[in-house]
């Protein structure tokens, strides 16, 4: 399972640093005036860049904002995060796969994003759901697809894999992710880990062989 793959123009060879200044700019503007009021014009001129060039990358906006949000999904948590390793313990790969879904979700970039998409979801619920398919979504079924993929091997028994990813996904958020939504200072790092850990913990006990 990957991430949605965004409406991309066939051309000339791409130059990385102007996607990457794209994608920058691009952020940075749905973050702080929601998706609505961000014009592609808008995002050419940050980023220094022509519209033409980001026209050659993306067929529309919608396409950019989805281009936005995997860049910083996979930024923090990459595909290969979901790959099978034997050499792990399944322990270890949920603590992992744990705290790098936190910096996701907990991350400013994040919130900055989560406060606007909460805000404009009555007039444009299209970004929402925009949102729900491209991050949300994919992420879920990238955890379901390892733990069927371990359950398979007999490291684990789910029977519901993607249930079972709902439910530890949303163990882990926990108190960390509603602080950081309302602007509270974050959970000290000790608790944070012992909370982590615990839900690790209980997640095996619960699907054991």
């Amino acid at each position: 399972m990957t991430f949605a793959e965004p409406t991309i123009r066939r051309g000339r060879p791409r130059d990385t640093a102007k996607d990457e200044a794209i994608l920058l700019a691009a952020g940075d503007l749905f973050m702080e005036h929601g998706y609505e009021a961000v014009s592609v014009d808008a995002v050419a001129q940050k980023a220094a860049v022509s519209k033409a060039t980001i026209y050659a990358r993306y067929a529309d906006k919608e396409a950019l904002f989805r281009a936005v949000l995997t860049h910083e999904c996979e930024r923090v948590v990459a595909p290969s995060s979901f790959v099978p390793d034997p050499d792990q313990s399944l322990r270890d790969v949920l603590i992992l796969l744990a705290e790098r879904f936190l910096g996701l979700v907990t991350g400013e970039k994040a919130v900055g994003m989560h406060r606007v998409l909460v805000a404009e979801s009555v007039r444009a619920p299209r970004v929402s759901e925009l949102f729900y398919e491209t991050a949300v979504e994919t992420m879920k079924n990238r955890f379901a697809d390892w733990l069927r993929a371990q359950t398979e091997a007999g490291r684990l028994a789910v029977r519901d894999p993607a249930g079972a990813a709902w439910r530890f996904l949303g163990a882990v958020k926990g108190e960390a992710h509603l602080r950081a939504a309302l602007g509270l200072p974050p959970v000290p790092p000790d608790r944070l880990r012992t909370h982590i850990e615990a839900c690790a913990d209980e997640f095996i006990r619960a699907h054991a062989p």
